[in-house]
């Protein structure tokens, strides 16, 4: 086993734009496993090897997972932080409120205009086209990268019945989807191979990615386009893939289901997060996977003294349900906890409760946003801790101060947890044959955590990440967006109205009226919900 790396899993939750925050954990994370690789030619550096394996997530989380193929070949581009905080501009309501998209086809596909996420995609897979550096040390070679998606078609099959009925099967579909990719080498520096890489092949029903020479670089922007199109607010996203990849992946190709013939498949997709908004357990499927293939195998998860693999889960809301027993039985108030209930069922976890529930376990480590208001005992955590988590996910387009500040926040909380949590108990340390051998000969002394209980198992150097200031704003900051509001509620209407009758009845309500109204009763609502977060004076 001490000759083996330790695999680490990432699994990245729906954010919406608090995905900033992940990518600030994100980077911070692949700071400090470069900065040990930097020294490990120096006596005093720890030995063994932690390499990331399994990269999968959801909404916001599965689009930065599926970016951090680009961002660990392209270092300097800075690839996280420009789709994520500096985006395409301060503000990127003027840019969702846009018409353009109603104007060119003269329908409705969504209430905001979301394009900017394909020119931002675009973007950051080019900059990988010619990478700066070889893929680092800390990066399986054979990666997988996974996120999921809603099939809004479905994958149809048939259930046999006895009946005295002609038709004698019952249709249904299966709408679970996944976008799987996997580094397939040789992966090139400035056009040349590295000698390090050596071809490899995907595995069955898992997409071939090479960035630097352009194989499935389309595919990867179309998918990270359908993760981030959150239902009806942005529009949805055509997937083309290989049908083969559909029948040889295990998650997608269960027994029974019926796929056309044609050798692409084309499905309409949108954000996974509505169907699994936190696939750890995939994850970890894939972490046990590798681990089998490996000469000490995959019975050793749980125990500190033993385990081969863990899960690092980015979550930045990591909230309970929020559900209450006593909440209006009145038709709204039921309507509400009905969708409320059938979007929680349907991301609910196909995994034994109470072992997920389990506090010793070895396998699972959580990153979510804490920030200290003046001392350690005055904390915010979750939503409230972030920017971006007011306005139900959506606080984060209105200004880049707010990003900056989920970024900077998820970097500083990503460095206090390798530096205090992400650890194994002093206690179990001597037992376990990789970090143990790692250390041997090495004063453990500066890599404790701050309680001297535990050793870090990844390595922290001289890093330094101060906790950025919460960012308020002036309270008449969103009267600018009244114009651009007036405009794309006028759009809407105006399609929506095509109908005669509609657009009768819409006449006589006072169409100039009612656009007023959806416009002041969004800028209450919005600032409403930006003083609830402490964001504006």
């Amino acid at each position: 086993m001490q000759n083996e790396p330790f695999h680490l899993g990432i699994c990245m939750a729906g954010a919406v734009s608090a995905g900033a925050y992940t990518a600030g954990v994100l980077d911070c994370l692949l700071e400090a496993l470069e900065g040990w690789e930097q020294k490990r030619s120096l006596s005093g550096t720890p030995s063994h090897r932690v390499t990331i394996s399994v990269v999968g997530g959801a909404s916001a989380g599965g689009m930065t997972g599926l970016l951090s193929a680009a961002a660990i070949q392209q270092p300097a581009a800075k690839i996280l932080y420009k789709s994520w905080v500096e985006m395409e501009a301060d503000s990127m309501a003027p840019s969702l409120l846009d018409t353009a998209d109603i104007a060119a086809t003269q329908t409705l596909s969504s209430l905001l205009n979301g394009s900017f996420i394909e020119r931002l995609s675009s973007q950051a897979i080019s900059a990988a086209t010619n990478p700066s550096s070889a893929l680092p040390a800390y990066m399986d070679p054979a990666l997988k990268l996974f996120a999921t998606l809603t099939n809004l078609a479905g994958y149809p099959y048939n259930i046999s019945f006895r009946s005295e009925l002609k038709k004698t099967t019952h249709r249904m579909s299966v709408h679970r989807d996944f976008a799987c990719f996997q580094l397939a080498g040789p992966q090139l520096l400035n056009g040349k191979q590295h000698e390090r890489d050596a071809p490899i092949s995907a595995d069955p029903g898992w997409m071939p990615l090479n960035l630097s020479s352009g194989v499935n670089a389309s595919v990867l922007q179309q998918a990270i386009m359908a993760i981030g199109a959150f239902p009806l607010v942005l529009k949805p996203v055509r997937l083309n893939r290989p049908r083969k990849m559909i029948q040889e992946n295990q998650w997608l190709n269960q027994q029974g289901l019926m796929l056309d013939d044609f050798p692409d498949h084309s499905s309409l997709q949108v954000d996974g997060g509505l169907m699994n908004n936190e696939p750890f357990e995939k994850v970890r499927e894939l972490l046990q996977e590798k681990a089998a293939a490996t000469h000490y195998g995959s019975d050793a998860r749980d125990s500190f003294s033993s385990f081969t693999h863990t899960i690092l889960m980015i979550d930045p809301f990591p909230e309970s349900t929020g559900f209450k027993d006593m909440d209006s039985v009145g038709l709204t108030g039921v309507a509400k906890q009905i969708l409320f209930a059938m979007m929680h069922q349907m991301k609910a976890k196909p995994l034994p409760i109470a072992d997920m529930m389990n506090k010793e376990k070895a396998g699972q480590f959580l990153i979510a946003p804490v920030r200290y208001q003046g001392s350690p005992e005055q904390r915010i955590e979750g939503a409230k801790a972030i920017a971006g988590g007011s306005l139900h996910g959506f606080g984060g387009f209105l200004s880049k101060r707010f990003r900056e500040h989920d970024y900077a926040l998820g970097q500083y909380n990503c460095l206090r947890f390798l530096q205090n949590h992400f650890t194994i108990p002093l206690k179990h340390f001597q037992q376990h044959p990789l970090f143990s051998k790692g250390y041997e000969g090495i004063d453990l002394q500066p890599f404790l955590c701050e309680k001297k209980v535990s050793v870090q198992i990844i390595p922290v150097f001289k890093m330094s990440k101060p906790a950025p200031q919460w960012p308020v704003m002036s309270g008449n900051f969103i009267d600018d967006l009244k114009p651009a509001i007036q405009k794309r509620s006028a759009a809407i209407l105006s399609v929506v109205s095509d109908h005669w009758f509609r657009k009768r009845l819409l006449q006589l309500s006072g169409h100039v009226f009612l656009n007023r109204y959806i416009a002041n009763y969004l800028l209450r609502k919005i600032d409403a919900g930006l003083q609830e977060h402490q964001l504006c004076k």
